[in-house]
């Protein structure tokens, strides 16, 4: 049986029995988790939820005031939707079916980036300005520990069998590694040589420096790739020994590697010299450097293209096939463009689009856009479970 179907029917299941227990039939909003587009509404501080058949919106859960939800993600099954809030040093679970907030857990300071472990049994959010990861045990809703160690950590990454996270330090040029077992900081792989001024001068260059954003695993799990925006590199880790097996030089202050859906290829967009370079994942080099926009925050795949948003209101296109540009989307006039998650058929593309407080959905096979609007003040992401192209700036 398809994995969305198990999860509809066990949320059905779960929402029949709710019912029975005394939930109101009306209060339950969403049956099939898998049937909406999270938006995480910063200024408006909630999380809205609109239906992937209609573009209707079919709920909104406020957090409070002054939270700025920075990223929004729903558990493995389906169950929860989880957000930090930047300003609240807090973590918030919703319960998806009735899209009711039932928890709020003090963190750390300034929350961004989360992640599930693969089994859905414990949330780690990154606290940047804590130099902190979070742990939130799913199953008892609440904080066990606070992992110290780190260097502004932004995002973190599962192996599949759950045993490991990798975690990208943007104060550092490490990747940190946690044993999810006893939730440790075990190792800091170093993911290339750091210039001779940190050496000289390691006060002055650790406070300007601009590190690692995210460390992308490849399909299987096997690597990890890292870019480094001061070094200018992408690192490959090899995640049996978490040894860096490969340097490959890309373009100037990458943010970070993005994998094609099929696994050929990793996509680095280089906001030092507003390009993207595409890496070969077999044969670890690069393959291509095109020419992109300013201010890039993200690569959605879909139709067998490269789907690059750059922040000043363009979406710049590239055929994934013959690895050359394929066009470019305009979406505005003096308009801001955040992130976006690609849907589960990898047809549509959800671009969240701050300045008019509106997602702008982007056909990926003939480039239409359709607009909804009024989705809250200032969206600055969507997820869409199971969505293969689910990340934050």
């Amino acid at each position: 049986m398809n994995h969305t179907r198990v999860i509809a029917a066990l949320i059905a299941a779960a929402g029949a029995a709710a019912a029975a227990a005394g939930l109101r039939a009306q209060e339950v909003k969403i049956t099939d988790p898998t049937s909406v587009v999270m938006i995480v509404n910063r200024d408006s501080n909630d999380i809205a939820f609109m239906d992937i058949k209609t573009h209707k919106l079919v709920g909104r859960t406020f957090l409070g005031n002054n939270v700025n939800p920075h990223m929004v993600m729903m558990s493995p099954d389906g169950r929860y939707v989880v957000t930090g809030g930047t300003r609240a040093n807090k973590a918030f679970i919703i319960d998806t079916r009735t899209l009711q907030l039932i928890k709020t857990i003090p963190v750390d300071i300034a929350p961004e980036h989360l992640a599930f472990s693969p089994d859905g049994r414990w949330y780690y959010q990154g606290n940047p300005d804590g130099d902190s990861i979070s742990v939130i045990d799913m199953q008892s809703l609440s904080k066990i520990k606070t992992i110290p160690g780190f260097a502004e950590p932004l995002n973190v990454t599962f192996t599949p069998d759950g045993t490991k996270a990798y975690v990208g330090n943007y104060g550092a040029h490490w990747i940190g590694v946690i044993d999810v077992r006893r939730h440790e900081l075990l190792k800091k792989i170093q993911v290339a040589e750091v210039p001779g001024v940190a050496k000289l001068d390691p006060a002055k260059y650790l406070g300007e420096i601009n590190g690692i954003s995210n460390a992308t695993i490849t399909n299987d799990g096997r690597y990890l790739y890292a870019a480094d925006s001061d070094l200018g590199v992408v690192s490959v880790i090899d995640t049996r020994d978490d040894r860096i097996v490969k340097v490959i030089r890309v373009g100037a202050g990458p943010w970070r590697a993005y994998m094609s859906h099929d696994g050929k290829y990793a996509v680095t967009v280089n906001n030092g010299d507003e390009t993207i370079s595409i890496i070969d994942l077999a044969e670890n080099k690069v393959a291509a450097t095109l020419e992109a926009g300013p201010d890039m925050t993200g690569v959605n795949f879909a139709a067998g293209k490269a789907f690059v948003i750059s922040a000043p209101g363009f979406v710049y296109v590239y055929d994934m096939r013959s690895l050359k540009p394929a066009g470019r989307i305009k979406i505005g006039t003096n308009v801001q463009i955040e992130t976006a998650t690609t849907d589960t058929a990898e047809e549509k593309i959800y671009l969240a689009e701050s300045t008019n407080h509106q997602v702008v959905i982007i056909d990926a096979r003939t480039h239409a856009l359709e607009r909804v609007g009024n989705v809250g003040l200032f969206p600055w992401g969507t997820h869409i479970m199971d969505s293969k192209d689910n990340y934050c700036h």
